[in-house]
């Protein structure tokens, strides 16, 4: 079950999500980032990391 903490990107936020699979999580990430962070489009350094912090 795919899942990633904001914090693991190093965000002092409390926002975490799990999902069934992996094809949901990117989407749900993206939506928290522009209406919570200002992030309507994620650059792509921050997109790395963001993939790089989900747990599988």
């Amino acid at each position: 079950m795919p899942s990633f903490k904001c914090k693991d990107i190093g965000m002092k936020c409390k926002f975490e999500v799990k999902t069934q699979n992996q094809d949901e999580i990117v989407p749900i990430i993206a939506m928290h980032a522009s209406k919570s962070h200002s992030m309507p489009d994620i650059p792509p350094e921050i997109m790395e990391k963001v993939k790089k912090a989900i747990k599988k």
